[in-house]
């Protein structure tokens, strides 16, 4: 009994740090975890970045649209 009441203190305790590192890791960065499943796949890879990385992502993507759409107005393509 006095073992398994041993054992269930040290999982409290080692959940408890793991916690504690991503939760300052989000206050400092904005660093976010999230599981995202890639093409072709149905498992799911755990990606993470900081709020930088995450803005300047949606910048490039932002571009790519706009100048996909420009190149598309220019040569005439309507896209269908």
């Amino acid at each position: 009994m006095k073992k398994m009441l041993v054992t269930l203190f040290s999982v409290a305790i080692l959940a408890g740090c793991s916690s504690t590192d991503e939760g300052q890791l989000a206050r400092n960065d904005g660093y976010k975890c999230e599981k995202v499943k890639t093409l072709g796949s149905n498992i799911p890879t755990k990606y993470c970045s900081t709020k930088k990385q995450r803005s300047e992502a949606e910048r490039n993507g932002k571009d790519a649209i706009r100048n996909t759409l420009r190149q598309g107005v220019l040569s005439g393509d309507t896209g269908k």
